[in-house]
């Protein structure tokens, strides 16, 4: 059992903390038994804590936990894992154009694994995927989803064999006419001025949601709809 907060582990836990030291480390902790299962799961757990005498598990006080969790409700495990980046396309791709709202993020990551969006590509100024809200929100979907970060300007021209979705109200396609073929993208921008003018110019088309006495839908609800109707189509 761990004690005290001085301790070298802890110490360490605490510092993941800041997206630059997850960075160095490539290690980001998850909170609750739901994440720290689904860690497991993924294989990338490294080791678990608990506030409880648990096989598996480093115990520690109420008080120790307290100092890692970011959350200010008590968190009974907590989960050391370590970061995977792939490389690999899939077939249907997710590329975020400066998504900063954590919440969104995380709500995004389920709805692309649900909807077979396995490859996220996060563009400059996106949140830290491995933001302790991001995680919580992802419900475990920040396990099952290939990661990429990258320049978008470099990065789209390369997407030969893609068909390139952007959102665009004024001169977009209705969602519900698209024909896709079987790789595709999708991207969405940041959530108060949209997809850049320098990310839009290398888009092959726009296409848009019809929607009905409202001015618009928060980003993480439109690209739900949007990533189910395309790969229901």
């Amino acid at each position: 059992m761990i004690t005290s907060l001085e301790n070298e582990k802890i110490k360490y836990l605490v510092k993941l903390k800041t997206s630059k030291y997850r960075k160095k480390e490539q290690r980001f902790i998850v909170e609750g038994a739901h994440l720290v299962d689904e860690a497991r799961k993924n294989n990338l757990l490294i080791e678990a804590y608990s506030i409880n005498e648990r096989e598996g598990y480093i115990g520690v006080t109420k008080s120790v936990m307290d100092k890692i969790a970011n959350t200010d409700t008590t968190v009974t495990e907590i989960g050391l894992c370590k970061m995977i980046e792939k490389n690999e396309l899939s077939n249907k791709i997710l590329i975020l154009d400066g998504i900063q709202d954590p919440g969104n993020l995380g709500a995004l990551m389920r709805s692309s694994k649900a909807f077979g969006f396995d490859t996220i590509v996060l563009g400059d100024g996106s949140v830290d995927i491995y933001n302790d809200k991001v995680i919580r929100s992802s419900q475990g979907a920040i396990f099952k989803l290939n990661f990429i970060k990258a320049n978008l300007l470099d990065f789209i021209p390369t997407l030969k064999d893609y068909d390139i979705y952007g959102t665009n109200v004024i001169n977009g396609i209705d969602l519900k006419e698209v024909k896709i073929n079987d790789k595709m993208a999708i991207v969405l921008g940041n959530e108060g001025n949209g997809i850049s003018k320098e990310v839009n110019l290398l888009l092959n088309k726009n296409i848009y949601i019809p929607i009905y006495d409202t001015e618009s839908l928060n980003v993480s609800v439109a690209g739900g709809i949007i990533m189910y109707t395309l790969a229901n189509k």
